[in-house]
């Protein structure tokens, strides 16, 4: 009772309002922390247990003495954040083994364009996290327990963290909707005293990179309260994909070994001509009867300048495009408390933060489809016949006008505010808070080509071939215009809940917690009246790739929530304690109604030293803002035709999804097609709560026999039906290819076979829908072990600290099209797919810290396992093998002596300079998964802080 009082004064005393770890805190690998694992003393008895302070913990909504729970949480400390270097979160939490799947960085650029939802854009300097592959919307990110209006990891300030707790299993009968992959939980320092700063600065082995920054904190206690100010600015500077050799140009994978292209959108254009053509130039003609040219010399306007188009030709875009974008962020923020009485206090806590960020293209690349024409009339058309978006193709790059960049201006406010206290001198206290978030990112688009000034600088004459003439740049630039696109989201809450004991059992007491919320989320898309897309023709007045749709609407939720903890055994042979914890909550939703989710979790200790859990929960997410009142934007995937190179048998069987199709078709293979993106409201759709089960059976071991050893084994399994999806265009065409009657067939608009583009896919629509099942399981195991203080022959080493923290992902299966006929089950586990992400089956790290005197070290090696990339090849679309990756970091600190209030660290990320394994042209722009893989290389950096 000594010890665990002692842990938990310490851990309040240290403003640990989720957590206390004290004494008993154990330390995993990333440097991360579980919380205690065991008692030496006898379970306290009611009357003794009421004389404790207890303290929420993640993953329940209940005040516990007991910080180890049903919940398998594991946590980055301060120090462990401060021993990586880095000034934003969102990496460091990629890099924990129970994240995985795609997610948003820093090293996503974007091709511009209007996309409505913040999870499909690039370049905004953004980080999300998906837990268990499950994807960023199926992780609920927190501040304090209270959910964020934008979950950008790396706007909250890195300096006022007291640490992040990641529960990775479903959690929706504690925080509701979104919590079906786990929570992340960021706390915040609460009493702080004394005064910090840190200037920090960093750049890659390769020269670029660069970074810099700082942070200043401040707080003070007083007899009433504790006030915590500070700042924070850090900077990034971008990093052309030219810069790395994995990414310098495109590559493909063909069955004859790897091929370096790009894109047909070239500066000296493609044509696509009638086959009568054919003998003049050498050229092979396709199935739909026309062959493919581009200038060779001249100025167009005669026969004699044109040759056949080859791959050779591609336009390499990557010499343009950014692999880390550029941001700069600068925040502030204010957090206290302030005790009224014994009983009643007032908190709040206040965050900013400005970002500005960009990312860069290519010079635009224009298509007739865009909406403008090359008449058979024009002097750079000697073929006599018309190119525009029902005539003969016609495309070029526009290189004369340069790069085009999307900036982003960022506002995130996070605030909440409440007062809590005690009723009287009851176990009973109370929480009433309200939370307003306000989320303003800006984007505007340069050097956009406005199709009615291109039109009529054709038609006067303008000669798209002669692009280093400075007369026609000037007449481009006269067409080139800026476009915006603003999202304005906002989160209004106001909560109360109520915790204390109920009544007493032989083995403990009873305790509830319940309350009650309302929540209303809103979201305001617009988009530059140039840039709003024209659903029935695919244009705008801008280029296709700049074509927007302006989205709004909002929803309310009400929820009513509680929790039970029920004691049921207590130092009875065989069980040295047996708790049963029940939860529920109802959430009435104005836009899709409904739904009650339950949880049932045990806590059995045989012994003091072994705790084993289980917990059975239901989850669900309620649709998005994105989701409902997005409206329609054309995305560009890359997909792989199925009705290529068929037989006029073969298209006879598949005459829905080969509609169009000639045969012998030659299409292509990794086509870049357009997607018809939006939300349900914009389709008519209804969509429904995606819901699911949790399940995770877990065993903690901490031997009183080992002191300082830790371990934790936990089996989870999460179960998803009605799933929101956005349909992927790969998906939508290999469902109808398999089954004629998918509901997917209806989503596939080709080209009729009499036209000059026969069978050439004109747009897949891809809607959110609830359509698929999804089902998951794995294996989490952690280790930590502090050594005992030793000495070697009289020198003394100092002290030791081991970590492991390693996921295994056994299965990953998902069911498209459930109960429609040809429907298949698919296993990603161990995979890669432009769908899921990376899936493979191991990932881990292992972490040796070292403090000794003034000085401490940290080694962490970062592992994850090989997989099978899915349709690697772009002209047969098998799979191909990626290799395991093993990184190396390491962090040197020094302690000046106390009278300097100094401290020096130096470390060195990815030590070993390891590339990304390839994963072509399947993986992204830049051949490579930049969700999962360090894309830098080799990184130096160092920070001094001065604390007082």
């Amino acid at each position: 009772m000594n010890r665990l009082s002692s842990a938990l004064r310490l851990a309040l005393a240290m403003g640990m309002m989720t957590g206390a770890f004290g004494a008993y805190a154990q330390t995993t690998s990333d440097g991360t922390t579980t919380a205690p694992t065991k008692s030496t003393s006898a379970p306290p008895k009611p009357s003794q247990a009421k004389q404790l302070t207890g303290v929420t913990v993640t993953g329940s909504l209940l005040r516990r003495v007991d910080t180890e729970t049903a919940s398998p949480v594991v946590t980055v400390d301060a120090k462990a954040l401060a021993d990586t270097g880095k000034p934003t979160l969102g990496q460091v939490l990629q890099q924990l083994p129970s994240f995985a799947g795609t997610a948003a960085n820093t090293s996503n650029n974007s091709n511009g364009g209007g996309v409505a939802s913040p999870t499909l854009e690039g370049g905004d300097g953004a980080a999300r996290v998906s837990l268990r592959g499950l994807g960023s919307g199926r992780t609920l990110v927190l501040i304090d327990g209270q959910r964020m209006i934008n979950p950008d990891l790396n706007m909250i300030p890195v300096n006022m963290i007291e640490r992040v707790d990641v529960l990775a299993e479903g959690a929706s009968t504690v925080y509701g909707s979104d919590a079906i992959g786990g929570v992340v939980n960021v706390i915040l320092k609460k009493h702080y005293h004394g005064v910090e700063a840190t200037v920090n600065d960093g750049v890659s082995s390769h020269g670029d990179g660069q970074r810099h920054g700082f942070t200043f904190t401040a707080g003070a206690n007083g007899d009433k309260g504790n006030i915590v100010v500070g700042l924070n600015y850090n900077k990034y500077d971008p990093i052309l994909a030219s810069r790395r050799s994995f990414s310098a140009h495109q590559l493909y994978l063909y069955s004859g070994g790897p091929v370096v292209a790009g894109s047909s959108t070239v500066p000296t254009g493609y044509l696509r001509v009638p086959a009568s053509y054919a003998s003049r130039y050498g050229c092979s003609a396709s199935s739909s009867g026309t062959i493919n040219l581009t200038r060779a010399s001249g100025d167009g306007s005669s026969l004699g300048d044109y040759r056949c188009y080859s791959g050779s030709d591609a336009y390499n875009y990557n010499a343009f495009n950014y692999i880390e974008t550029a941001q700069e962020r600068m925040g502030a923020f204010l957090s206290g408390h302030y005790d009224f009485s014994s009983n009643v206090t007032l908190y709040g806590t206040v965050l900013y933060n400005h970002t500005d960020s960009s990312g860069q293209d290519a010079p635009p690349g224009v298509y007739v489809t865009d909406g403008w024409s090359i008449p058979a009339s024009n002097p750079i058309n000697p073929f006599g016949v018309d190119f525009s978006s029902t005539g003969y193709t016609f495309k070029t790059r526009l290189s004369g006008l340069g790069t085009r960049l999307h900036t982003y201006s960022t506002d995130n406010l996070e605030s909440v505010f409440g007062l809590r206290g005690n009723y009287g001198q009851s176990t009973w206290s109370w929480d009433a808070s309200i939370n307003y978030g306000y989320y303003n990112r800006s984007q505007k688009d340069f050097n956009e080509i406005k199709v009615s000034s291109l039109q009529s600088l054709i038609d006067n004459g303008l000669n798209l071939f002669d692009q280093n003439n400075s007369a026609v740049v000037s007449q481009l630039q006269s067409a080139a215009e800026g476009a915006k696109y603003q999202l304005v989201d906002s989160l209004k809450q106001a909560q109360f809940t109520s915790t204390g004991d109920l009544w007493d059992l032989p083995a403990g007491t009873v305790q509830l917690s319940a309350g009650a919320l309302y929540r209303q989320e809103a979201m305001n898309y617009t988009v530059t009246p140039d840039a709003v897309l024209n659903t029935s023709t695919l244009t705008c007045n801008l280029i296709q790739e700049a074509c927007g749709s302006p989205g709004r609407g909002s929803y309310n939720v009400k929820e009513a929530f509680a929790e039970s903890l029920v004691p049921l055994l207590s130092n009875v042979p065989g069980a040295y304690s047996l708790n049963l914890d029940l939860g529920i909550r109802s959430s009435d939703y104005s836009t899709s109604g409904t739904t009650t989710d339950k949880k049932i979790a045990l806590e059995w200790r045989p012994i003091s030293d072994l705790l084993v859990r289980g917990t059975v929960s239901q989850v669900f997410r309620s649709p998005n803002l994105d989701q409902l009142y997005d409206g329609v934007t054309i995305s560009n995937p890359t997909v792989n035709d199925p009705c290529v190179g068929l037989t006029a048998a073969q298209l006879a069987a598949h005459p829905t999804a080969c509609a169009g199709v000639n045969p012998g078709y030659t299409g292509g293979a990794n086509l870049q097609i357009n997607a018809l993106y939006s939300g349900s409201h914009a389709t008519g759709e209804a969509l429904k709560p995606e819901q699911g089960k949790s399940v995770d059976i877990g065993f903690v071991y901490s031997p009183s026999w080992l002191t300082g050893f830790s371990s934790s084994l936990d089996f989870w399994h999460i179960y998803l039906y009605n799933m929101l999806t956005n349909l992927a265009g790969q998906t939508v065409l290999d469902s109808c290819y398999a089954n004629a009657s998918s509901p997917y067939c209806s989503y596939i608009h080709r080209y009729a076979s009499t036209s000059t583009n026969a069978g050439d896919i004109n747009y897949i629509n891809a809607p959110v829908v609830n359509l698929g099942n999804l089902s998951t399981t794995g294996i989490d195991f952690t280790s930590s072990y502090r050594i005992p203080h030793f000495n070697l022959g009289g020198y003394d080493p100092g002290y030791f600290k081991l970590g492991l923290n390693t996921t295994y992902l056994a299965t990953y299966k998902n069911d498209a099209t459930p109960n429609e006929p040809g429907a298949s089950v698919t296993n990603y586990a161990g995979t890669y797919s432009q769908q899921f992400g990376n899936l493979t089956r191991w990932r881990g790290t292992l972490t040796v810290d070292w403090a000794k005197g003034h000085w401490d070290a940290q080694w962490q090696a970062r592992y994850i396992h090989s997989g099978t990339n899915l349709n690697a090849y772009a002209d047969t679309g098998a799979s191909s093998g990626y290799a395991s990756v093993l990184y190396h970091s390491i962090q040197v600190g020094y302690q000046l002596p106390k009278k300097y209030h100094t401290r020096f660290d130096v470390g060195v990320d990815n030590l070993s300079n390891k590339i990304p394994p390839l994963m072509y042209q399947n993986g992204s722009d830049y051949n490579v998964d930049t969700s999962t893989y360090d894309t830098i290389g080799r990184y130096f950096w160092a920070r001094v802080t001065v604390k007082f």
